[in-house]
């Protein structure tokens, strides 16, 4: 699927073994790289911002009566909500002329494409990772993850206007960005319990994973990174 000036489209297609098949198709409108929000009228009470609400969420009720995150997650819990995680799928993904292919257990499948789901929700929290989501990788591991945040953080300073010797090269402002989404993972997986939407969380619990092993492992990552730049 293509991308434009205006907007980039990605196809989640999962298949599973008893023969079903699930096709997301998601419409990620640029520059800002946000998904559109589903129509308020037709929200389940759980997506209220007030429900569960992350501690942090700096969102007011005035202006987001709902949660942005929870919104664009009703059609994907009313989907795969039941989906056993380690359940076997077959998992396509195309975007532009790129198609990846894999067969993985459906907590992986479910955690590439709601993590892009959440990166482009308009989250406030999640802003950091837009840019990330552009260039989306699928089924990306850690180490990848790790190294492509590391790397647009800098960017990010680069086009933010900072001078170079400002750069923040010790990544504190990154690990506070992820403890930030940690956050939101630990309240989105309190609203979806109570809500009973999903059946199992693993998906959630493997981001919220990635976001907290990145203090830990900023520094090795960078350490393996080096010799490929110095051989």
């Amino acid at each position: 699927m293509s991308a434009d000036a205006d907007h980039m489209l990605v196809r989640y297609i999962i298949d599973s073994q008893d023969g079903s098949r699930e096709v997301f198709n998601l419409d990620i409108s640029l520059p800002d790289v946000t998904l559109k929000q589903p129509q308020g009228a037709d929200l389940p009470d759980w997506t209220r911002l007030d429900y569960h609400k992350c501690e942090h969420c700096p969102l007011t009720k005035k202006t987001h009566p709902h949660c942005p995150v929870a919104a664009l997650l009703v059609d994907y819990g009313q989907r795969v909500g039941r989906m056993v995680s380690y359940a076997q799928v077959d998992l396509t993904v195309e975007q532009g002329a790129t198609t990846t292919t894999a067969k993985v257990p459906a907590q992986e499948a479910l955690r590439s494409v709601l993590g892009l789901v959440m990166a482009t929700s308009g989250c406030p929290h999640m802003s950091f990772f837009r840019p990330l989501a552009r260039y989306h990788v699928p089924l990306a591991d850690m180490e990848l993850t790790i190294l492509r945040a590391m790397s647009f953080y800098l960017v990010g300073q680069y086009f933010g206007g900072k001078d170079k010797p400002d750069w923040d090269t010790s990544f504190d402002g990154l690990i506070k960005i992820y403890e930030n989404a940690q956050e939101v993972n630990k309240g989105m997986a309190e609203r979806l319990r109570n809500a009973e939407v999903f059946t199992e969380l693993n998906w959630l619990a493997a981001l919220d994973t990635f976001a907290g092993m990145m203090p830990l492992t900023i520094q090795r990552s960078l350490l393996k990174a080096k010799a490929y730049f110095l051989n």
